[in-house]
């Protein structure tokens, strides 16, 4: 029960150790684990979580670059001198993966693990995905220069001249990356006993990807859960939407109180599980009905988008960002000749 008092007042406020340098703020959410909560960038960082096991320490998911990377692990070395031995990837996309390469500097011995189809992902998706992204990144900086010059106000123009730094140096580490794979990988269930911490890796159905992995810690009721639940908009590229459904239904009858999620905060309770799965039965009915009704994918994107809007958007963050391209998921679906 102390525990427990302890954990949710201290999810209210950054853990000391964190400094003005630092890219994460450290949260403490049980004994001897943490949620590292990305700070805003241009290039977004997921969280991570952070397990200290018996002589070592589990991380779960990577950052977007080896720089955010090595800029958790000098955190992490500032929580335990003990080694990372495990460095979990939820899934392929590459602001959870892309700082792999760090993690296996810094620690030579450290086992990557994933799902069988997230390490096929990353070899058959993910490589191609970063080149692409080399070759596309000069026109997107080209146009937040466009978008500087036609600021108004000062403070408009620092936030986009942030945004063009940040940009250039992230072109300039992609350039660099060693896209690293995962070197232990499983299907539905692995188990990790270390010391007094029982770890399981979950995978539940397919959700975000066809990969996804939970991280549950069932003694201490925390729930690792990637990008399959979080507290931003879904992103949906990737997803199996009815079937994401289903997952949530599976991930929901574990005994946890506390999420770390992929963005955003720490969660307490299950309510954002409801949340997510009514938004996919309005964002599914909405985009048939229509599509029955004739109307083209952009049609829906417009009409779903107004009629969703009002019923999400004070709900989730990032939703006019992200409901279009949801909206032209759930259309793929209905349509799949599309």
């Amino acid at each position: 029960m102390k525990l427990r008092v302890y954990v949710a007042l201290v999810l209210l406020a950054p853990f000391p150790c964190v400094g003005a340098e630092d890219l994460f703020d450290i949260r403490p959410v049980a004994d001897g684990v943490y949620a590292a909560i990305a700070r805003p960038a241009y290039r977004v960082n997921s969280n991570a979580a952070i397990i200290i096991l018996g002589d070592s320490v589990l991380v779960v998911d990577a950052e977007s670059t080896p720089s955010a990377a090595r800029a958790l692990i000098n955190q992490i070395k500032k929580l335990t001198p003990k080694p990372v031995q495990y460095l979990v990837n939820t899934h392929l996309h590459s602001d959870h993966s892309q700082g792999d390469e760090a993690y296996v500097r810094a620690w030579p011995g450290v086992e990557i693990v994933s799902t069988d189809a997230t390490h096929a992902n990353i070899d058959q998706r993910g490589i191609p995905r970063w080149k692409h992204e080399i070759g596309a990144m000069p026109q997107e900086i080209e146009q937040l220069k466009t978008d500087r010059g036609q600021a108004v106000g000062v403070e408009q123009k620092s936030a986009i001249q942030k945004n063009i730094v940040e940009a250039e140096a992230y072109l300039a580490e992609l350039k660099t990356v060693h896209v690293t794979l995962p070197t232990l990988t499983f299907d539905h269930r692995l188990v990790l006993h270390r010391g007094s911490r029982t770890v399981e890796l979950l995978w539940l159905g397919r959700a975000h990807t066809d990969g996804d992995v939970f991280v549950f810690l069932p003694a201490e009721k925390v729930l690792v859960s990637g990008d399959a639940l979080h507290g931003w908009t879904p992103t949906m590229r990737d997803s199996f939407p009815y079937e994401w459904i289903k997952t949530l239904d599976a991930a929901e009858q574990l005994d946890f109180e506390y999420i770390v999620p992929g963005h955003g905060e720490v969660m307490r309770g299950k309510y954002k599980f409801a949340l997510w799965k009514q938004f996919f039965h309005d964002l599914l009915d909405r985009t048939a009905a229509a599509y029955a009704d004739g109307a083209t994918m952009e049609e829906a994107k417009k009409g779903v988008s107004e009629l969703l809007t009002p019923m999400y958007a004070d709900k989730m963050e990032h939703f006019a960002r992200n409901i279009a391209g949801d909206v032209a998921k759930a259309y793929q679906v209905v349509n799949p000749s599309r």
